[in-house]
């Protein structure tokens, strides 16, 4: 038995929360393990910042070694960028995958040009698991 795809969602958790959770059932029904975020029961919603239940006692810096380290395991990258949109922590991320030689997917363009470049766009998460199985 082939073993799940890991994946970490980068980009925006607060920008079009719908759209975030058809992506994560996508991942979920299409066999793959998202290790981070662990689930979208985010707690703090108007907060810059978004933090899950489980991650309430954690500092931003502790959050985010958690998504750095889950990025480095991962075996993909889907980037949630609705309406183009990349903040900060969104570049700062791909940058890190882009170093682990990670494919980076997305079914929209990242409206910076640079960071388009390292996008793959798919129309659905099994175009991207034909890429990488």
């Amino acid at each position: 038995m082939q073993p799940r795809p890991k994946v970490t969602i980068c980009g925006s958790f607060k920008r079009a929360p719908q759209q975030l959770a058809e992506l994560f059932l996508e991942l979920e029904t299409t066999g793959c393990r998202v290790l981070s975020p662990l689930s979208l029961n985010f707690t703090n919603h108007k907060e810059p910042f978004v933090k899950l239940s489980s991650e309430v006692d954690f500092s931003i810096l502790e959050i985010e070694k958690f998504h750095l380290r889950a990025i480095a395991e991962s075996d993909f990258i889907w980037l949630h960028c609705p309406d183009g949109y990349i903040g900060l922590s969104g570049a700062f991320e791909l940058g890190y995958a882009l170093a682990l030689h990670k494919p980076i997917y997305s079914n929209a363009t990242p409206t910076d040009i640079t960071l388009a470049q390292l996008v793959t766009k798919v129309n659905s998460v099994f175009s991207a698991l034909k890429n990488i199985c």
